[in-house]
């Protein structure tokens, strides 16, 4: 179980770098692994690559559902989400899950479940008039994903790196005080 684990972790790592294609010997080497004992996990290369997305899809929505629950702050609960989906690289993963790997049941499930517990995060934020009425959840995920990403001739450091900052920013201006 340890090792399928470390697969997972390093297919999401490998697979945000360099996209569906990537090798799969570089997520064993970043595992830890050997290729016997990743074919052996995963004998299908899609099926690596949909758990490693499901995976990060089923943390988000567990991060939002956890937020949504408590009765803190909603637009602290609202950024939390935002935070733990840009920090996951869930944007760039959920891209190439459509793309490449179709529909499969138990991924659309859960980011129903995500958008779900995000959307209701919204919602109380925009109740209170903590943030902004005029903005939708596609349009707050579709910049955090933006944001997320690295620029054209940057690597995943430099957004690691400013990133947090860049999305602190992005988010302040969804708060209701800020000019439209």
């Amino acid at each position: 179980m340890r090792n399928r684990t470390r697969i997972l972790a390093a297919a999401q790592e490998v697979l945000v770098e360099q996209g569906w294609e990537a090798p799969l010997d570089e997520i064993a080497r970043r595992a830890g692994v050997g290729n016997a004992t990743l074919y052996r996990h995963f004998p299908v290369r899609d099926a690596l690559l949909a758990e490693a997305i499901e995976r990060i899809v089923v943390n988000v929505a567990d991060a939002a559902e956890e937020v949504a629950a408590k009765d803190d702050d909603p637009c602290v609960a609202l950024r939390h989400f935002l935070e733990t989906a840009a920090h996951e690289r869930l944007a760039a993963l959920c891209c190439l899950s459509e793309e490449k790997a179709g529909v499969r049941p138990e991924l659309a499930r859960q980011k129903g479940r995500m958008m779900q517990a995000a959307q209701t995060l919204l919602n109380r934020a925009q109740q209170t008039q903590q943030v902004r009425a005029d903005m939708s959840l596609e349009e707050i995920i579709m910049a955090v994903a933006q944001l997320g990403r690295p620029l054209p001739g940057t690597s995943w450091s430099a957004t690691d790196q400013f990133g947090p900052r860049i999305l602190r920013l992005y988010l302040d201006g969804l708060l209701a005080s800020a000019p439209a």
